[in-house]
């Protein structure tokens, strides 16, 4: 499958989700169509997605793993098949926090990380996903922090 191929089965995200699965879940935290910018399926790449404009997000989640609260998106993610898979933010224009929920538990936090290596961007590894898993991922901006571009890069290892 060529990179042109690939481009067009990405998921279109211009408008937010809603999944009324999600907003039965009786956890402290629901997703809502206000923190849920969409369902990527089980979508594999780097990146997988790219929201263009965080600065214009809400403060939705609380994330476990930094020193601050900022403007945050979500995405909903389904495992393709059982395995590790890791996933990052390498390549957003700001310093970000990365944390990973069970989606159908959303108090369940599965990973978390605030700079990975020696950057700015995050990194989480989840091992023994089984296929058809369904995850949360945030992408919070560091205490206060928010850019112009969040990228999601989401590889099976």
């Amino acid at each position: 499958m060529g990179a042109e191929e690939s481009a067009d089965k990405k998921p279109k995200l211009s408008e937010p989700t809603t999944d009324t699965t999600a907003t039965e879940i009786a956890n402290p935290q629901t997703v809502t169509a206000q923190s849920l910018l969409g369902d990527i399926g089980s979508t594999l790449g780097s990146p997988a997605v790219t929201y263009p404009s965080i600065s214009t997000a809400s403060n939705q989640w609380s994330v476990s793993c930094n020193g601050g609260s900022s403007r945050d998106i979500a995405y909903v993610w389904r495992a393709p098949a059982t395995g590790s898979y890791s996933f990052g933010t390498s390549g957003s224009d700001f310093d970000t926090v990365l944390q990973i929920r069970n989606y159908k538990a959303t108090s369940e936090i599965m990973g978390c990380n605030d700079d990975a290596g020696s950057g700015y961007q995050s990194r989480v590894t989840l091992s023994g996903l089984v296929r058809g898993t369904t995850l949360l991922i945030i992408i919070e901006g560091y205490a206060g922090e928010y850019g112009n571009l969040a990228r999601l890069n989401i590889t099976q290892n």
